[in-house]
């Protein structure tokens, strides 16, 4: 008969995955997450598998409750370019008070070119947040909002890239340029 946790295992999550967000994964030992989340090395393995299982499952757990509720209102029905735009200002600001930056893009840069897993889950971020936008810029040229000849795979990629560039900027403390470039963004839509 296997043993019970005397322990919430997705509150053990989220804290491991707060502590991978704030130092990486390499920076993590497995002394750190047993001190981290008062657990002994026998339940985290017991619990989680392996280090990398348990980076694995915060990487996706941020996926699923941090990046895309925020991304939410990108699907709505509605969603148009005045929703994109507002999007676009709201992760902009969201940006200055995270100073971990983006877990999954911590990720990608510390690990990406040789973990299929961190890759897998950078790609399904990549493809929520590229789904929402294009919802939101087909919607716009169908009301008018954006001209005919826009090509919107080509646009979307555009904002895509800008979002991964705001994280940055966002990381390094650079708010007057995250500013400019996201204000330079919106006057570009609007205009086109």
């Amino acid at each position: 008969m296997a043993r019970r946790s005397n322990f919430n295992k997705d509150e053990k999550l989220v804290e491991a995955m707060q502590l991978f967000w704030q130092q990486g994964y390499a920076n993590t030992s497995i002394s750190d997450l047993v001190e981290h989340l008062a657990i002994n090395r026998f339940s985290l393995y017991n619990t989680f598998g392996d280090k990398h299982a348990l980076y694995i499952n915060a990487l996706n757990y941020y996926l699923e409750n941090i990046s895309k509720p925020a991304a939410k209102p990108l699907f709505a029905p509605n969603a148009n370019l005045e929703t994109l735009t507002d999007f676009l200002l709201n992760f902009s600001n969201l940006q200055k008070s995270q100073k971990f930056g983006c877990f999954i893009q911590n990720a990608l840069l510390e690990h990406a070119n040789r973990d299929q897993d961190v890759q897998i889950t950078g790609k399904c971020l990549f493809a929520y947040l590229s789904d929402g936008v294009t919802n939101c810029l087909n919607h716009a040229k169908a009301q008018g909002q954006l001209s005919e000849g826009v090509e919107i795979s080509s646009l979307t990629d555009l904002i895509l890239t800008q979002i991964q560039g705001m994280r940055v900027l966002g990381k390094a403390k650079q708010y007057n340029r995250l500013d400019n470039a996201t204000n330079m963004l919106i006057s570009i839509l609007k205009h086109n």
